[in-house]
């Protein structure tokens, strides 16, 4: 009798188990380059959101105005006082219908409440005392240290920006004076004009930003 032509039970069960197997490799295959895909645009969206902060800071801290502010102690202060890690200064804020931008305090330091993950603060207010006396007679009197606490109480003013950074290191580099080259300096206290450059790091993997602020923004920097 003739054998007609098709497949055993052991050929199907072959056929079948090599198909499984296939199959696995394969769709592992497809969830290995899933995976990596969102990592690889996971790491391009830090990418972007790092690019586009420095971008922000280097033209927020660019445009520090020097002002001489008065106090209620009758002492006039540098309205652009920075430490180490936090720095306060005044900066125009752009209008929201596109009119002439408008003086404003801002306040960046490194919130390490939580020291696994310390955030980038940038707070801001408006700016309601002139660096003119007379002017300030007819408003409230003016209270620095008042508004530095303001700032640094989480509670009372909420963030214009808060993200995640690996550090936060400020550093100052006075005005060369006398032929002598100057040295960048880890605190901008009590000064009477505007740092030459800011130095600032926000992640060790990411060269440091150099900025000019004020009106020194336009000049062509050496690299210190």
């Amino acid at each position: 009798m003739k054998r007609q032509g098709g497949f055993t039970l052991l050929e199907l069960v072959v056929a079948l188990t090599l198909l499984t197997l296939l199959s696995g490799l394969m769709f592992g295959g497809f969830r290995l380059a899933g995976r990596a895909w969102e990592t690889v645009e996971r790491h391009n969206d830090r990418l972007g959101e790092a690019v586009q902060l420095q971008l922000f800071l280097r033209n927020l801290l660019s445009r520090a105005q020097p002002r001489d502010i008065w106090d209620i102690r009758q002492t006039q202060m540098l309205s652009f006082q920075g430490g180490e890690d936090s720095l306060l200064f005044l900066a125009p804020l752009p209008h929201k219908d596109g009119g002439p931008a408008q003086p404003a305090w801002f306040y960046l330091a490194l919130d390490q409440t939580d020291p696994d993950h310390p955030l980038l603060l940038l707070k801001t207010q408006p700016f309601i005392a002139d660096g003119n006396p007379e002017q300030q007679q007819e408003l409230e009197p003016f209270d620095w240290y008042r508004l530095l606490d303001d700032f640094r109480q989480p509670e009372l003013l909420p963030p214009l920006l808060a993200l995640e950074v690996g550090e936060l290191t400020l550093q100052y580099l006075p005005r060369e004076e006398d032929n002598r080259l100057p040295h960048w300096q880890t605190d901008w206290l009590e000064q009477a004009q505007l740092p030459a450059l800011i130095r600032l790091q926000l992640d060790s993997d990411w060269p440091a930003l150099i900025i000019s602020p004020g009106d020194r923004r336009y000049e062509i920097k050496d690299e210190y």
